[in-house]
């Protein structure tokens, strides 16, 4: 694993994006241009394979020709300290497994999924295969300047190198997440185009339904459903919706390829005018006898694989989400694996009191400037009482400012808000022990004791919660991440 500013191939890391299966994606600078890349590093053990490495040089060559708008860029690719690494573009914003079905409109969907089959498409015209179509490969841009919110589909090419290793397949490494797996891949035949659009179907429906066609925590009923099982209709999870939609998702997940669409953007199409409640415009699929395709495959696997002995689904990628105003609204679903952030939140709202309460010094300090005082029966200057209260004023002013200060920025998680929150209640606690040690020592009232050790209490607690190892880790979280 790489650490924030560590340097790999010229480039400089500037965190973690993500961790899968196959290797780890990380948020890099590029060494010349003022970019940002998505550097992906592939695992030793897929990087040492001499045959796997030549096959990864000739499809990223490949894949970095695919210049299409719905196509994540590759910019570069290479070797470097025993492990394959490739250069990618970084999409700022969230990925199409994060969005919430029950607040995500449907119309949003269909138009992440015709984005997502014009660039499936284009790369197919080019005999270009994905193999591992899946939300968590659906990456949603921020909009820009002069743009519109759109997606973009990454990973392009990657599966098929790995899947198309007989040695890697039969130790059970599988690449295609089987929950969108076709029936061919999954019986270890060729596949064509129409094996992404069968993963595409399986992707609509499960971001319309909050789960895949066929969910099971076993990877053999999973295979089963592909291979044999009914489509379930989406209108029995989602009855507002048109079972026309059901049809056209059916006919995308047909068994038989030759019986699905003749493209992944007859397929969207077809689908977006289901979901108006129109007859589809598409060709009608051909009947079971004749099993000849409307149009030929435009995009064969070369390289045919024998089925794998063991069926494992590795673990799904994950980015953390960025908030996308046009797709509001957005509820991102829970990841228990990443820190929440109760804790440096107690510390930012403890130091935040702290900062009031100086703030309150402050203002009675001044008040004592403008009222007239006396001692010892003579009147004060202005003078005098401004010499008397410089010391507190200048204390309280800088400890307001350290612990407000500090406070906003941990809210905001800089790691500076994390120092000066520290710095504040450490001196604050260090104030209330030494109070504490004069009180229990002298005659002191009660009334002194409990003030002391509410302020040990509560500067303690800011102290620790700041120092926790749950507020490292929900600062060094900051990146979104992105999938490998």
């Amino acid at each position: 694993m790489l650490r924030q500013h560590e340097s790999f191939a010229g480039y400089v890391i500037e965190g973690v994006l993500g961790q899968g299966g196959m290797g780890t994606v990380y948020l890099a600078r590029h060494p010349r241009l003022p970019r940002l890349v998505a550097l992906k590093l592939l695992n030793r053990a897929v990087s040492e394979d001499e045959e796997l490495r030549r096959r990864f040089e000739q499809e990223a060559n490949v894949v970095a020709r695919l210049e299409h708008p719905g196509i994540v860029g590759v910019y570069d690719r290479g070797t470097e300290d025993g492990h394959l690494w490739i250069s990618m573009q970084y999409v700022r914003g969230t990925d199409a497994a994060r969005l919430d079905p029950r607040s995500t409109r449907p119309e949003q969907v269909l138009r992440i999924v015709g984005d997502t089959a014009k660039a499936l498409d284009y790369a197919h015209s080019r005999g270009v295969l994905h193999r591992d179509i899946k939300p968590a490969n659906i990456l949603i841009a921020e909009p820009e300047a002069g743009r519109e919110t759109h997606a973009l589909l990454t990973d392009f090419g990657i599966a098929r190198i790995l899947d198309a290793d007989t040695k890697l397949t039969a130790t059970g490494t599988f690449t295609a997440t089987l929950a969108y797996a076709s029936p061919e891949q999954l019986s270890g035949e060729p596949v064509d185009h129409r094996a992404d659009q069968y993963s595409l179907g399986c992707t609509l429906y499960t971001m319309l339904a909050g789960q895949p066609p066929f969910p099971s925590t076993n990877p053999g009923q999973i295979v089963a459903g592909h291979i044999a099982k009914p489509v379930p209709r989406l209108s029995d999870t989602r009855p507002e919706l048109s079972r026309r939609l059901d049809e056209v998702i059916a006919r995308a997940l047909a068994k038989h390829r030759d019986e699905r669409f003749a493209s992944c953007g007859d397929f969207a199409v077809a689908a977006a005018a289901a979901l108006r409640g129109d007859t589809p415009a598409v060709a009608p699929a051909p009947t079971f006898v004749d099993q000849r395709s409307a149009h030929p495959a435009t995009a064969v696997d070369p390289w045919p694989r024998s089925a794998p002995t063991l069926l494992n689904q590795p673990s799904e990628p994950r980015w953390r989400a960025e908030q996308l105003p046009p797709l509001q609204p957005l509820t991102p679903i829970h990841d228990p694996a990443r820190p929440s952030g109760v804790v440096p939140r107690i510390g930012a709202v403890v130091a935040f009191g702290f900062g009031l309460v100086f703030c309150l010094i402050i203002a009675n300090g001044v008040m004592e400037l403008t009222t007239p005082h006396i001692e010892y029966g003579h009147r004060q200057t202005l003078r005098e009482v401004a010499l008397e209260l410089l010391a507190p004023m200048a204390i309280s002013t800088t400890m307001a400012l350290v612990l407000l200060g500090g406070s906003i920025a941990l809210f905001r998680r800089k790691r500076a808000g994390r120092i000066a929150v520290a710095l504040g209640t450490g001196i604050l606690t260090l104030v209330g022990l030494v109070g504490a040690g004069a009180s229990l020592g002298g005659d002191s009232r009660t009334s002194d004791l409990v003030f002391v050790g509410t302020l040990l209490f509560f500067s303690c607690a800011g102290l620790l919660c700041t120092l926790s190892p749950a507020t490292r880790r929900w600062l060094a979280d900051k990146h979104p991440r992105n999938r490998p």
